[in-house]
C-alpha cells in the first residue's frame, strides 16, 4: 500500500516541480509515522493505512504570510495541511451536524471544504476519503483509501488533466477528471453523483 503511495507522491512532486509551483518551497518535512498515529490517538482518531505514509513524505505546506492560496495547492483547489492544522480542523467541526466522527480534513481549499479520511477505527469505512463540501449536505465517498486518491492525482498530473492554465495557476479538466477517477475507483459510490 505504502508502496504505491509513494510512487504516486512521487509523481505528483515531478510534475510540480516540472511546473516550477512555489509549493515544493513550502512542503515542511515529514514526521516520523509513530508521531502521527501519537497525535491522532490523543485526538481519539486511528490512523488508516498510508496516512503515516503521507506525513513521512511531509508534513504538509507551511503557510506563510502573503501567500496565495493556489501557491501552496498540490492539486487545483486543494492544499495538504500540516498535522497540527488537520487536527485543529477536525476539533472545529467535529461537531458540526454535517461532518462524521472520525473524519480527519487531509486536503483544504481555504474556504471550508475538505477531503475527509476516515480515522473512526471503523472496520468498514477506515481510510475512506469523502469531499465535504460546506455548503452542501451530501458528502460523497470518492475514494476507498488515501492511495486511491493519490493514485488518481498522479494520473490525472500524466494525463495533462491537470495542468499549468496559461495566467499561471493549476487548472483541472474537471469533466476528464470525474471520468478518470470514476474508472479508477468504481466501488467509490460518490462518483456517480457528477
Amino acid at each position: 500500500m505504502s508502496e504505491s503511495l509513494n510512487e504516486s507522491l512521487q509523481i505528483i512532486a515531478r510534475h510540480l516541480s516540472d511546473m516550477q509551483r512555489p509549493v515544493l518551497q513550502v512542503l515542511q518535512k515529514g514526521i516520523a509515522g509513530s508521531e502521527v498515529c501519537r497525535q491522532l490517538s490523543s485526538a481519539g482518531l486511528a490512523a488508516p493505512d498510508g496516512l503515516a505514509t503521507l506525513y513521512e513524505w511531509h508534513n504538509g505546506t507551511l503557510d506563510y504570510p502573503g501567500a496565495k492560496l493556489d501557491d501552496i495547492h498540490i492539486v487545483p483547489g486543494f492544499y495538504f495541511p500540516d498535522l497540527d492544522e488537520a487536527l485543529t480542523n477536525y476539533a472545529t467541526f467535529k461537531s458540526d451536524p454535517r461532518w462524521r466522527e472520525g473524519w480527519l480534513p487531509l486536503l483544504a481549499n481555504g474556504g471550508g471544504d475538505f477531503y475527509a479520511v476516515d480515522c473512526s477505527g471503523n472496520v468498514a469505512t477506515q481510510g475512506h476519503v469523502h469531499n465535504f463540501m460546506l455548503d452542501e449536505i451530501e458528502h460523497p465517498l470518492e475514494y476507498l483509501s488515501i492511495s486511491a486518491m493519490f493514485a488518481a492525482f498522479a494520473a490525472a498530473y500524466d494525463r495533462q488533466i491537470y495542468f499549468l492554465h496559461p495566467s499561471g495557476y493549476l487548472d483541472a479538466n474537471d469533466e476528464a477528471f470525474v471520468d478518470m477517477a470514476r474508472t479508477m475507483n468504481p466501488a467509490a459510490p460518490g462518483w456517480a453523483l457528477y
